[in-house]
């Protein structure tokens, strides 16, 4: 009755460290979020063959493809709210919410129950994992379904893992890379067993098949496939493109303070591997092998560590249990249980106590970072709303601006949204000619953006952009409509 009372205590607390927060600032968390929400409202509004006139100068434009199909239509009916963005942000809280019971459930499942608590809390103790949970992203629920995704791998349930594999194809394009880790299951499998099920296999090439035919966007789909998963990549290996930060790796610095309990997760392994006569089971190889998977490509991207923390930690929680289970028991350790429960107390309440405190401040200053860009693109796209007219193409610095401004100002189209690889695929001398307008390497700005673009309308950022700002000030031909302390709004006479 204790354990069933403090677990139940924890997950109303994991609840309610996701719900505060996400509603620890009034805007949103990160850009995409924007762009999200108003997206499930054009599929409520217009369907899910949309004219996707909004990105005029990206592929979209001609061979439209939603990558997040199923994540936008989970969002609809979020979007009956007066306030969509608020919407969005309870939406957030909800799918953070059911990553949180996903983990738990697979945590109960694969781990001695002294563990789960413990690890229910290690679960937020890593700021740039606890600001991703806020974010209104597909990320959380492909997250979720890798987990369920894996947990069938390993139970063999090939019908279940048809569904799930269904439903990751239909939430991102990244389906496809199911296949390896069905390969990796049974790889492990086989070494340790001798068994080889050839039906996990092809249930999951049968789902990944599924997903993709049944997707309304189909073929599309496969340009966004080869953009998103082979050639951004390769750009962000080569540093080619101006990729997202999410794209490129953590400094170590960052990842000791950012993940602190994956570095201890890691030692803890090392050091009770060296014990002779530890028996663990196939199931644990298998979160361990497809974490490892994770783990290896978060050392060019860090988004991928964003993905691999709740697998690393059911992983060695995993580890963990098996260990006590064997060699534990066989060192007669477990007479010593109540005597050890109380030093694990201790010593992950000093832990929690020192790595809490550095979470929670680095998330605070996250979150006041996110709230105060997003400010200001709230109200200048809610300056644009009531001063451009309704159809304007609008020219912007950052291609990140795209998802911003179509989120909350639709009545006007822009160049790019969510990737400037959607752009640069479609034409790479016209990339290159908006960047160098952009950067203010254009000779004659306004010759390019009334020529080549035709806009009469545009807007600039004063993080990365003041060449094309101090270019824009002293010529005559442009009039600078509105400004802040981070950008302006400016019209071509």
């Amino acid at each position: 009755m204790r354990y069933k009372t403090l677990l139940i205590a924890a997950l109303l607390i994991g609840i309610l460290v996701i719900t505060l927060a996400q509603f620890s600032i009034p805007t949103l968390f990160d850009a995409d979020g924007y762009y999200h929400i108003r997206m499930a409202k054009f599929i409520r509004q217009y369907g899910a063959h949309l004219n996707f006139h909004w990105a005029r100068y990206s592929i979209f434009a001609e061979h439209f493809a939603d990558k997040d199909f199923l994540y936008h239509i989970l969002l609809i009916p979020f979007t009956f709210m007066a306030n969509i963005f608020l919407g969005a942000k309870i939406a957030a809280a909800f799918f953070a919410a059911g990553l949180y019971l996903v983990y738990f459930w697979l945590l109960r499942r694969y781990s001695n129950r002294q563990l789960v608590v413990p690890f229910l809390a290690v679960f937020f103790i890593a700021a740039p994992f606890l600001s991703a949970l806020s974010r209104p992203r597909p990320m959380i629920l492909m997250i979720a379904l890798t987990l369920l995704f894996v947990h069938f791998l390993i139970q063999r349930n090939w019908r279940a893992l048809i569904l799930i594999t269904v439903m990751y194809s239909l939430t991102h394009v990244s389906g496809p890379f199911l296949l390896p880790f069905a390969f990796i299951c049974e790889s492990v499998r086989y070494i340790d067993e001798k068994k080889w099920e050839i039906k996990t296999l092809l249930a999951t090439a049968a789902g990944v098949i599924i997903g993709i035919l049944v997707h309304p966007h189909f073929p599309n789909t496969l340009l966004v496939f080869y953009l998103n998963a082979v050639l951004v990549p390769l750009y962000a290996l080569k540093w080619g493109l101006e990729l997202g930060a999410e794209f490129f790796p953590l400094s170590t610095r960052d990842f000791v303070l950012g993940y602190p309990f994956i570095l201890i997760g890691l030692i803890v392994l090392a050091a009770l591997a060296t014990s002779s006569g530890v028996k663990i089971k196939t199931a644990t190889k298998i979160w361990m092998s497809i974490a490892g998977f994770f783990f290896v490509f978060a050392f060019f991207s860090q988004r991928y560590i964003i993905h691999a923390y709740p697998l690393i930690l059911i992983a060695v929680a995993a580890y963990i249990s098996d260990w006590w289970d064997s060699r534990g028991q066989a060192l007669g350790v477990s007479q010593y249980k109540n005597l050890a429960n109380r030093a694990l107390i201790v010593i992950v309440g000093g832990g929690f106590a020192v790595t809490g405190l550095h979470t929670y401040n680095a998330f605070r200053e996250s979150a006041r970072s996110e709230m105060y860009y997003n400010l200001h693109y709230e109200r200048i796209s809610k300056w644009m709303s009531a001063n451009i007219p309704p159809g304007e193409l609008i020219f912007h610095t950052n291609w990140s601006d795209g998802q911003y401004f179509i989120g909350m100002n639709p009545q006007d189209d822009y160049f790019v949204v969510l990737d400037p690889m959607y752009m640069y695929y479609r034409d790479p001398k016209q990339y290159k000619l908006y960047r160098d307008v952009a950067f203010g390497r254009a000779k004659d700005p306004y010759a390019v953006l009334k020529n080549d673009f035709g806009v009469r309308y545009g807007y600039a950022g004063k993080n990365y952009f003041t060449g094309l700002i101090e270019q824009i000030r002293p010529d005559a031909r442009f009039e600078i409509l509105a400004e802040d302390g981070l950008g302006l709004v400016f019209r071509l006479r």
